[in-house]
């Protein structure tokens, strides 16, 4: 008898809870309102996937992802622009952000197909072929270098996972040692560039670019050992913390709850990516590990970047904390890459 598994929705809860008690603390009511009814809404993807099970997910791998694949062209034509990215569609009341759900759909994609250990050249082949539209729709159609950042951590976390030669790893370091600043760099705009760099030194245009950095910091810091309170932190309810609901959510959240609270939330997300790993490899199922190695690689990769850039020492690329920011669109795809986690492992003696 299998038993059911508790302790990833228990984590994947605490953390909403955490994140709602700061949305409403600095969101306006507007804004508090749509994240409950986001969070609402997030029943019908876990629904959904609850009774289509691991075997009929894996048979819509293809569709999903080659619609997913025209959403994000559509996008990138007729998107909505945000913050230097046309990457959203406008739809009454509510912004959708295709991306979301193509990050799902390619981690499907290269489960289903990354079966054979990494041997030879040839066998990268299937992930250049899967990955490569993607990344080149992103980049180039919508402007998304965050996005590309986390398509990239998805590709390269379940690379890991699969298996690769230490020789071949090093030989793709030194390919993007020289990719990087000769193909991807010249075709950022000006905009993406200072973006990506001014976290360095954001003293040098501390009343612009670099204005969010620094306030975010003496936010953080401002909330000492034990926190401010809730909606008594100085910074972020005076107005000094911009997305202080979203890109920088975790600045608010350390003013009013301290470095107690701040590393609370740090280990809350911790052992929601130790469960997942657990449940990874109780998986006998090599496409079954390789989904949750890409969900916990693209929910890693977004925590890292996003508390990162909080604390000033990544760069600021629009990545929401996963189920703590405000955002419906996130709130959805995420519950979304959970519940294909929950009932891949909950469905792994299954035949597919």
């Amino acid at each position: 008898m299998v038993t059911r598994e508790v302790t990833l929705p228990f984590l994947a809860l605490l953390i909403l809870g955490m994140g709602l008690l700061t949305v409403s603390s600095v969101a306006t009511p507007e804004n508090v309102q749509k994240q409950l009814i986001g969070m609402g809404l997030m029943l019908a993807p876990i629904l959904v996937i609850w009774f289509l099970g691991r075997r009929r997910i894996y048979q819509l791998t293809v569709p999903l992802y080659a619609v997913s694949l025209v959403l994000l062209t559509l996008v990138g034509v007729i998107g909505v622009e945000v913050n230097g990215n046309r990457n959203w569609f406008a739809l009454p009341g509510f912004q959708f952000q295709p991306l979301e759900f193509g990050k799902i759909a390619l981690i499907l994609m290269l489960a289903r197909y990354l079966r054979d250990p990494f041997k030879s050249v040839r066998d990268y082949l299937p992930v250049a072929i899967i990955a490569i539209p993607m990344l080149a729709i992103t980049f180039i159609g919508t402007g998304d270098t965050g996005g590309v950042m986390v398509l990239m951590a998805i590709i390269l976390g379940m690379m890991a996972v699969r298996g690769i030669p230490w020789q071949h790893m090093l030989i793709a370091v030194l390919v993007l040692v020289v990719v990087i600043p000769t193909v991807v760099v010249p075709r950022l705009s000006a905009f993406h560039k200072e973006r990506l760099t001014i976290f360095l030194n954001p003293e040098s245009d501390s009343r612009g670019k670099g204005y969010q950095y620094i306030q975010s910091r003496i936010a953080i810091g401002s909330g000492g050992v034990s926190g401010k309170g809730y909606r008594q932190g100085t910074q972020s309810q005076g107005g000094f913390v911009p997305a202080d609901h979203t890109d920088f959510i975790f600045a608010p959240w350390a003013e009013e709850q301290g470095f107690v609270g701040g590393v609370l939330l740090i280990l809350v997300f911790v052992a929601l990516f130790w469960r997942m790993a657990a449940l990874g490899g109780e998986c006998l199922q090599s496409t079954d590990r390789l989904v949750i190695g890409g969900v916990l690689s693209l929910l890693g990769f977004q925590v890292l970047e996003n508390i990162g850039a909080a604390i000033g020492v990544a760069p600021l690329t629009g990545l929401t904390l996963p189920l703590f920011s405000y955002g419906p669109s996130s709130l959805l795809s995420t519950a979304t890459a959970l519940s294909i986690v929950y009932v891949v492992h909950r469905d792994r003696f299954e035949d597919f």
